[in-house]
């Protein structure tokens, strides 16, 4: 009789595991979907809706080791802007939200050829200042 309830505990146990992986990956392509969005709205006039960016003037984001490297760097200049040799970058702070930046930060490191690993709203608000 005890086993029975192990065996149904321990199925209880799998099926939440298997739940709760399902939500995970719905939530990333959640987010995947939402930067893409952001991306379109705030980014693509830049860096260009494939990524490459305009040579000398915006950066190409599609195989760049930055992107696809530590996301707290990435994080941070959307967040704060950036002025440098290949134009100015914005700062978003105060224009988008936590998880909207995490979802264009998830969409850039995953979208094109990119495969880097999601990025979530509390490693946003982790760095914000």
């Amino acid at each position: 009789m005890a086993r029975k309830g192990l065996l149904k505990s321990g199925a209880a146990l799998a099926l939440m595991m298997i739940l709760a992986a399902g939500a995970a990956a719905q939530e990333k392509a959640g987010l995947f979907q939402a930067g893409q969005e952001v991306y379109a709205a705030h980014c693509a006039s830049c860096h260009r809706a494939n990524g490459q960016g305009l040579p000398n003037v915006f950066p190409a984001l599609t195989k760049n080791s930055f992107v696809t490297g530590d996301p707290q760097g990435v994080i941070q200049i959307i967040l704060e802007g950036r002025q440098g040799s290949m134009g100015r970058m914005p700062a978003w702070q105060s224009r988008l939200n936590d998880k909207q930046i995490a979802a264009v930060v998830t969409y850039i490191r995953q979208a094109w050829d990119n495969q880097a690993g999601a990025v979530t709203p509390e490693q946003v608000a982790g760095q914000r200042r």
